[in-house]
């Protein structure tokens, strides 16, 4: 029986009612009646895994985040600083801009191969 292919046209398949399928069959046969196809075909499209706990602390932790959602007029929450609460003119965010202008400067020099001349305001 080595290196016989099995297609339609096979002797082998002469007297035995078989449909073919070119598709690879991957994988143990599945038992209809098996209680998983059961609880699959009852709830289609559904997950049919191990059924949600609302007492975990990962579902009070996603219906926080809802109520938060809700009260934000439904829009994301982002992650990170609050909005608004960097102090513009503190030390650090005044070298961090002037650096940031530094960059742009150059980025501007080396692509342009001119040199920068601020416009002074009078």
């Amino acid at each position: 029986m080595n290196n016989v292919q099995f297609t339609p046209d096979s002797k082998v398949f002469t007297d035995v009612t078989v449909t073919y399928s070119p598709k690879a069959q991957l994988g143990r046969p599945i038992d209809p009646n098996s209680a998983r196809q059961k609880r699959l075909k009852s709830a289609p499209g559904k997950r049919t895994g191990r059924p949600i706990d609302p007492n975990s602390a990962r579902q009070q932790r996603l219906a926080l985040m809802e109520a938060k959602i809700a009260a934000n007029g439904g829009k994301k929450i982002g992650r990170g600083r609050p909005a608004g609460t960097v102090n513009i003119n503190s030390a650090r965010q005044i070298a961090l801009r002037a650096a940031g202008d530094a960059n742009a400067i150059a980025a501007f020099e080396a692509a342009t191969g001119k040199k920068y001349k601020a416009e002074v305001a009078k």
